[in-house]
C-alpha cells in the first residue's frame, strides 16, 4: 500500500518545467514598432528642447534694456517669427 502511494504521488506529482528564456526587447517589438517609437521619442525631445531654447531667449531678453531688445519679426519672416507655447514661469535667470 506504501508502496502504491509512493509510486502513484511520483507519477501524478507535477513536473518542473524550465522557466522561459528572457525576453529581448527586439523579440517583443517589431523593428518597424521600435523605429516609430524612437521617432516619436526624438520629435519630442526637439520639441522640447525648442520650448526651453525659447524659454532662456524670453528669460534674455526680459533682463535686456529696452534699448538693446531687437525689433519684433515681421510677419513675412516664416518659421523665424513662430510663436511656441511655452510656460516659462518656472525658468527664471539669478540676479
Amino acid at each position: 500500500m506504501i508502496r502504491l502511494f509512493a509510486l502513484l504521488s511520483t507519477l501524478l506529482a507535477p513536473t518542473a518545467t524550465p522557466s522561459p528564456a528572457p525576453a529581448v526587447p527586439d523579440q517583443l517589438f517589431s523593428r518597424r514598432a521600435l523605429r516609430q517609437a524612437r521617432l516619436l521619442i526624438e520629435m519630442r525631445m526637439m520639441q522640447l528642447r525648442d520650448e526651453r531654447l525659447e524659454c532662456v531667449r524670453e528669460a534674455l531678453l526680459r533682463r535686456l534694456p529696452e534699448a538693446l531688445r531687437p525689433e519684433p519679426p515681421s510677419p513675412r519672416a516664416g518659421s523665424l517669427g513662430r510663436q511656441i507655447d511655452t510656460n516659462c514661469d518656472f525658468f527664471s535667470l539669478p540676479e
